[in-house]
């Protein structure tokens, strides 16, 4: 299954963001990676399409560089 969640790292300047593909939600999916600018406003700087194996890397790879998962309090019902 493809992961899902967010994650920011200890500056709290930027945020990585893994995202299901609606069409193929257990084998691809999207991160979006997002940068604080001088107005301290989060902007997208890229999204790239990844497969489920690489997505599964990268966001192992963040939880042992010491990324914080963070839970959206404001998620739509």
């Amino acid at each position: 299954m493809y992961p899902e969640g967010t994650f920011i790292n200890d500056t709290r300047d930027n945020l990585v963001i893994f995202e299901k593909d609606i069409d193929n939600p257990d084998n691809e999916g999207f991160v979006c990676f997002l940068e604080k600018d001088d107005q301290k406003i989060y902007k997208l700087v890229f999204k790239k399409r990844l497969a489920r194996k690489k997505a599964i890397e990268k966001f192992n790879n963040l939880l042992k560089e010491g990324w914080e998962k963070i839970i959206n309090e404001f998620e739509v019902a």
